[in-house]
């Protein structure tokens, strides 16, 4: 069970990368939205769900490396507690050997 809590924080650290890098090219691009696409973040690693998040509410959220954005239904209360419901998604922090596994991943 320790193995897969680590591997979830390993896999949304991932997916957290993968957002960054489209948030930098969204600033590049200059697109004047106010919302940026971004791929879930959940411990799925064959998750590709796309989400609409505001630019301020992803900046917040990228301020606290344990906290992710995932899915609503995507959500793993054994090794994360959720923060905030938006309608399409969830803020989730991780907790525990989960918590560690995403710090060391960032």
């Amino acid at each position: 069970m320790e193995g897969w809590k680590e591997r979830a924080g390993r896999n949304e650290a991932i997916f957290r990368e993968v957002n960054e890098s489209i948030a930098r090219l969204e600033e590049r691009l200059i697109s004047g939205s106010d919302s940026l696409p971004i791929i879930c973040e959940c411990a799925r690693a064959e998750c590709a769900t796309q989400i609409e998040i505001g630019l301020s509410e992803y900046e917040n959220v990228r301020q606290h490396p344990d906290r992710f954005i995932v899915a609503r239904g995507h959500e793993q209360p054994n090794i994360e507690q959720i923060l905030a419901q938006e309608a399409e998604y969830l803020i989730v922090e991780k907790v525990g050997i989960a918590a560690a596994a995403a710090d060391d991943a960032s």
